[in-house]
């Protein structure tokens, strides 16, 4: 009996395992950032990851697992955008379009619809070689979304996705460059609505996969100093739907649009506070082109550290079942 309970203990302790979610890879958790964008230049051989605050910070790093090396600001003379959190920036989204790199920031100040994307393009992303090209668009007090937390997507044209809390997220078309306006704001509701505490949403679609995923944060993102945390679960998580293309609609496992405002929340939930992991949120999603694997990046706090800093978060993704889950 004793043998019996024994190995039935260890069949249900490695059936759970495998349905843990796993810790971040090694390499990066004294790595201080919000908000992380990742990409990979294939000429330098470095992955770049670009950080919310100053002036939006710049890693590098010759492997997913570091070491990770500071390098510097993409706009370190601040942004040209004339409002308040100029030589601040927020939420960087970078992509490669048109044989260069584009980055999309925010200005703004916390609680504040005084805000706007702006965007700055690079041949290579090194420090030092980045030109701000402004604003691409802005928002003011009384809108139906915060002009923040941009991602770009280029499927059949550019379309930039943006906001948060408010009245949600939304998307418009860029073109024929990568800061003009090609569709009226606020554009296309993605998802959110009625002040939830929903953003940073980001579409990607896998290689292996027929679907387009947008992954967004919901819930309350923890700032450093705090001495208090919300009540569990209603922390920052990573929520995802799903859809037949870039526009959407997007839809949650149960099939309602993310854009509806119900109880429970729309959206299926990946990624949430696990071991030493509290409040993971900001994320981006990329296909490494090394590894040829999906990855996702993010920060979170060290559930051991109340009020302290967040951390450069990086797992692997794998959307076989038809959804993204975390995986080793």
């Amino acid at each position: 009996m004793t043998k019996f309970a024994t190995l039935a203990a260890f069949a249900l302790s490695a059936l759970l395992s495998v349905h843990a979610t796993p810790n971040p890879l090694s390499g990066s958790d004294t790595i201080q950032v919000r908000d992380p964008a990742i990409w990979y230049n294939g000429n330098t051989r470095k992955y770049y990851v670009f950080s919310t605050d100053d002036k939006i910070k710049i890693f590098t790093s010759s492997f997913l697992t570091g070491p990770w090396t500071r390098a510097g600001s993409v706009l370190p003379n601040c942004s040209s955008i004339q409002l308040d959190g100029r030589c601040v920036l927020w939420a960087p989204d970078v992509n490669f379009i048109n044989g260069s790199y584009a980055l999309y920031y925010s200005v703004s100040t916390i609680g504040s619809q005084n805000s706007a994307i702006g965007v700055a393009t690079s041949p290579s992303m090194e420090p030092g070689t980045w030109t701000d090209q402004g604003k691409v668009i802005g928002s003011a007090p009384g809108d139906v979304y915060n002009a923040i937390d941009p991602n770009i997507i280029d499927n059949n044209g550019l379309k930039l996705t943006f906001g948060s809390y408010w009245n949600g997220m939304y998307q418009i078309g860029l073109w024929p460059d990568v800061k003009t306006q090609a569709s009226a704001l606020p554009g296309t509701h993605m998802a959110g609505a009625n002040g939830r505490s929903a953003e940073g949403g980001f579409i990607f679609k896998p290689p292996s996969s027929q679907y387009y995923f947008f992954f967004f944060s919901d819930g309350i993102t923890p700032l450093q100093g705090s001495t208090t945390r919300p009540a569990a679960g209603a922390e920052y998580k990573v929520r995802v739907g799903r859809g037949d293309n870039a526009m959407g609609p997007f839809v949650g496992g149960a099939g309602n649009p993310l854009y509806l405002d119900l109880n429970p929340p729309t959206g299926n939930i990946i990624l949430s506070s696990h071991d030493n992991v509290y409040a993971p949120g900001g994320q981006s999603v990329f296909h490494d082109p090394v590894s040829g694997r999906d990855i996702i990046v993010y920060h979170y706090v060290k559930n051991n550290e109340v009020g302290g800093p967040s951390y450069l978060g990086i797992n692997y993704l794998d959307f076989s079942s038809g959804w993204p889950v975390l995986v080793n």
